[in-house]
């Protein structure tokens, strides 16, 4: 009924709006972030995913870090994360020759005798093959305990 008042006053209604370009650019702008962000969104999922979990215990204790090069750092786990472990403290062993002509491995420490004085060492995920906890009453940690009292 109101469109047969409309036209008997000589009026007509208007067309319905067809989409401006403006509208189509902005519904490809909007796809295309949305895309953007789910395609963000996948890969640093994949990322975490393919990165190596490593959680060998709690921070603050002594660990052993077997390397795939066969090299063993001993050091105090500061912090693991799925892509590397931050050692502080860290100790190798080196063989030697003992005066009765026997061999022998002591323990140094990399702060004190490498030449930049490392104060933590960042070990990658990839280059560790084990760690294994340092037990508190070991003949290593007996040896580490030795050389931190002569600081």
């Amino acid at each position: 009924m109101k469109l047969e008042r409309m036209e008997e006053a000589g009026l007509r209604p208007a067309p319905p709006r067809a989409w401006s370009a403006t509208h189509s650019w902005l519904c490809v702008l909007l796809g295309a972030l949305a895309t953007a962000a789910l395609i963000a969104d996948a890969a640093l999922a994949w990322r975490a995913h393919a990165a190596p979990l490593l959680d060998p215990g709690p921070p603050g204790r002594w660990y052993s870090v077997q390397l795939v090069s066969g090299q063993v750092y001993y050091g105090v786990l500061l912090e693991a994360r799925p892509g590397f472990v931050k050692l502080g403290d860290v100790y190798y062993t080196q063989a030697y020759t003992q005066p009765d002509g026997q061999p022998g491995n002591r323990v140094v420490n990399r702060a004190k005798t490498d030449w930049h004085g490392p104060s933590a060492q960042l070990i990658p995920a990839e280059k560790i093959l084990m760690m294994e906890a340092v037990g508190e009453q070991s003949p290593l940690a007996r040896l580490i305990a030795q050389d931190q009292a002569k600081k």
